[in-house]
């Protein structure tokens, strides 16, 4: 796709318009050049940015790849089954303990509460939520 899906006058273009995609087929991580396939563009940004937030090493490598994975995760089963509208009287769904799996996923690869919400595109008190009722070891709350 070259270089213009790094660019981030670009990417704020592509968002304000009007027939902008919702998927790039395939982006390459502009830091450790990692292939990705079916990114969401409103995820774009966040994954450049995230490569620059760790070590230029082998292990920083491993540690962006894992990351930007949960995160590609958390933004497709979000798109998929709509957490916004869990019913959080009635005990976890399936769907609900699904998207409770990916974000417990997500943060033992060390995302940030910010990032998840930013991927599921939920406000961070509902990921929370959703958290304490679905996912079983209670220490990711301790991190956040």
């Amino acid at each position: 796709m070259g270089r213009r899906w790094n660019n981030p006058d670009y990417l704020a273009e592509l968002a304000e318009a009007d027939r902008a995609p919702e998927l790039i087929k395939f982006w390459r991580a502009p830091v450790f050049r990692e292939k990705f396939y079916n990114v969401p563009v409103f995820l774009l940004p966040r994954l450049s940015q995230l490569a620059t937030e760790v070590p230029g090493t082998d292990l920083g490598r491993r540690i962006y790849y894992e990351r930007a994975h949960a995160l590609l995760v958390v933004a497709d089963v979000a798109s998929s089954t709509q957490p916004a509208a869990f019913d959080l009287d009635a005990p976890p769904s399936a769907t609900e303990r699904k998207f409770g799996f990916v974000v417990g996923q997500a943060f033992h690869e060390g995302c940030s509460l910010a990032d998840v919400s930013f991927a599921a595109r939920l406000p961070s008190e509902l990921v929370v939520a959703i958290g304490k009722r679905t996912i079983q070891r209670t220490e990711w709350l301790n991190r956040l």
